[in-house]
């Protein structure tokens, strides 16, 4: 599928969805001044969540953060995860306000950040704010480095996401593979797209690929499978909140969740919310930028999925 259609028809699914979703809140008679986050949000805070995992899943795991934001605010009813089925769909809703915060890769916050949007916090996992991608085979194999790769088929997890996606595609082309670039398909392997970490690995487990890149967060446990590649440490996920969010907002939401308990996140792949520093995304978007990705892509995706939704 062309990568332009693919992402313009699920942007515009989810965008369109979100809208309708929200159309039926009404914070007008909300006080501002008392409650700058209830009036803001309407009541209710819709938070967009990618899909690096599965939706059920990643429910499950924002519960208590969810529980702990709503909690913190008066005139906030609830916090809702609004699951989207492409790393572009995620920043597109945030961008035009659909939802009102976003939990985005990162490499879509480098190429959005301009858009307006704000970080708030940094996810931390591990006791780090980095992750690595892997590109993993099966121990069973003749796959020893990335060179070994040329003619193979690699599943990974979407054009835009940054350890399953972009990241190996850089160490490939590294290694002197040709990978192609976000507008072109590789000419020396091929690319299965699984849209899931979990699923990028259970299609290397089964037998359906030769290998799999994915987030370090999800490999398993024993000898079966084998990582053959390592990238340079990747900064988590932010937490980012729509453009126009006035700065009083923005900063009572980043002090929540950058105090958020303990309790609040035993179910989650993340340890704690930290501040996001000046510079902590760069090395992603020079990988970025590498693989031919700007932010004009993601606006004429848009533009191409409002033509699609008309015919």
């Amino acid at each position: 599928m062309n990568r332009r259609t693919y992402l313009g028809v699920l942007t515009s699914g989810v965008a369109v969805g979100a809208a309708g979703c929200l159309g039926d809140l009404d914070g007008d008679d909300i006080d501002s001044d008392e409650h700058p986050i209830g009036a803001w949000a309407d009541g209710t805070i819709e938070f967009g969540l990618p899909p690096f995992q599965d939706a059920e899943e990643l429910e499950r795991q924002y519960a208590g953060t969810f529980e702990w934001l709503a909690d913190g605010f008066e005139e906030v009813d609830s916090v809702e995860g609004t699951p989207t089925t492409s790393y572009s769909a995620v920043v597109e809703s945030v961008v035009q306000g659909h939802t009102e915060l976003a939990n985005l890769s990162p490499v879509i916050y480098v190429i959005a950040r301009d858009e307006g949007i704000h970080p708030l916090a940094i996810n931390w996992s591990h006791g780090s704010e980095a992750y690595h991608s892997y590109i993993a085979t099966r121990a069973e194999t003749d796959v020893e480095t990335l060179e070994d790769l040329e003619g193979a088929t690699v599943a990974m997890v979407d054009p835009l996401s940054s350890s399953g996606g972009l990241f190996p595609r850089y160490m490939l082309a590294e290694a002197g593979l040709d990978a192609g670039d976000i507008n072109t398909e590789p000419a020396d392997f091929d690319v299965e797209w699984s849209f899931g970490h979990d699923a990028a690995l259970q299609a290397l487990e089964n037998g359906h690929v030769d290998a799999a890149a994915y987030g370090d967060f999800q490999h398993p446990g024993g000898d079966e499978i084998v990582k053959v590649a390592e990238s340079e440490p990747i900064p988590f996920d932010p937490i980012v909140v729509k453009p126009d969010t006035p700065e009083t907002v923005r900063d009572q939401l980043s002090e929540r969740l950058i105090k958020t308990p303990d309790d609040a996140l035993e179910d989650h792949r993340v340890d704690r919310y930290g501040p996001v520093e000046p510079g902590t995304y760069d090395p992603v978007r020079d990988v970025a930028e590498e693989m031919g990705v700007e932010i004009a892509d993601l606006e004429e995706d848009a533009d191409e999925g409002e033509e699609n939704e008309s015919q």
